[in-house]
């Protein structure tokens, strides 16, 4: 089967819809199909990452110009490959509906992904999130039936919300143990085994001024606090502001492949305290590599971390997120034994090859 993706920015990337395609691609191509991203990104270029096609078009940074530009833009190519095209995965509803009516007058198969719902993001007011809601409900109707989502929770936020049903194709992890590591601890300073650790996407919605207040007020000389992501937005310049002369916190910037391998490998706890996930990809690969978790109780990351195997705190609440980070240490051991419970859920529930799999079954039935 030939599988054209379209959405994301600049690949390869750490955002989650970047890496949900670009794992989930890969490992479909190992499974015999062949596969295609179209992102948007800065300038336009094509290139062939772990025999990945991936087509760069150029596009504003703001998601909520660049998709549906990025939509309007692919036609050209699913209209001049459409004899050499099965399927066309778009990674949005916002507008998707006209250029996956095209794709379906060329005789492709389409389908709509759905990671998250822009009007849960907190950097919107309220006007903002009165048109999102209002798009996102035409788009979700006028997009037909072929919808998919990345966790059950997100397709029960979507049938309340919207009245639509969606398919679950979550999200998956690769288990790499074996891999050899790199000298980003040294690169940064950063203590092994000693640092809480949050990776992704450097964004309001993800409550990292929370996680910087609360690691403060933890006030803890031995333990760091490493933040890896693009902070060259204004949120990350606040969040620099916030962590000033504090020489435990530490930014490390984008990281991927084996230095964001190196971090998970060796960290002391993963933190996750966002007010919205669709399924997220970095919990997934804390617990797999068998590291407790600080978690926002939020229904996404509770169909990941079971009752009592994680260690929650409220959304946008830096005096429950500290005393979790006191419990954490004061129980680690206990902590450990609960990460390995949930690792053994996730090898069972969240691997790509059976996401994969999956995934082939449902574009059989559309």
């Amino acid at each position: 089967m030939k599988i054209v993706f379209i959405g994301g920015q600049e690949m390869p990337g750490i955002g989650g819809a970047e890496t949900y395609m670009m794992c989930l691609a890969q490992e479909l191509y190992t499974q015999g199909h062949e596969t295609t991203i179209i992102c948007s990104g800065r300038k336009a270029h094509e290139c062939t990452i772990d025999n990945v096609k991936i087509i760069h078009k150029v596009c504003p940074k703001s998601n909520i110009i660049a998709l549906p530009l990025l939509f309007l833009k692919s036609i050209g190519y699913i209209i001049r490959n459409r004899k050499n095209i099965d399927v066309v995965n778009y990674q949005s509803i916002f507008l998707a509906f006209l250029p996956g009516w095209i794709a379906r007058l060329a005789h492709c198969k389409v389908c709509y992904t759905i990671h998250s719902l822009a009007e849960d993001n907190p950097k919107h007011n309220a006007i903002m999130k009165f048109i999102m809601k209002l798009v996102a409900f035409i788009s979700i109707w006028l997009c037909g039936k072929n919808i998919v989502t990345v966790s059950h929770s997100k397709a029960l936020e979507i049938k309340e919300r919207y009245g639509k049903k969606c398919a679950v194709i979550p999200c998956g992890i690769n288990i790499n143990d074996s891999a050899a590591e790199t000298d980003i601890l040294e690169r940064y300073g950063i203590k092994k085994g000693n640092y809480y650790l949050s990776i992704g996407r450097i964004d309001p919605i993800k409550n990292l001024d929370i996680l910087v207040k609360s690691f403060i007020k933890h006030n803890s000389n031995d333990k760091q606090l490493v933040i890896a992501g693009n902070y060259d937005t204004e949120y990350g310049r606040t969040l620099m502001e916030l962590a000033a002369g504090n020489k435990n916190i530490i930014f490390t910037n984008i990281v991927m492949g084996a230095d964001k391998t190196t971090l998970l490998k060796n960290s002391y706890a993963g933190c996750l305290v966002s007010s919205s996930e669709g399924m997220p990809i970095f919990l997934l690969e804390s617990v797999i590599y068998s590291k407790p978790v600080i978690v926002t109780n939020i229904p996404a990351i509770r169909e990941i971390i079971h009752k009592g195997l994680g260690y929650w705190c409220n959304v946008g609440d830096v005096d429950t997120l500290h005393s979790q980070m006191q419990i954490l240490e004061k129980e680690y051991e206990t902590a450990i034994g609960k990460a390995a419970k949930s690792k053994k859920y996730i090898e069972e529930m969240f691997i790509w090859d059976k996401v994969a799999k999956k995934y082939i079954e449902y574009l059989n039935l559309i």
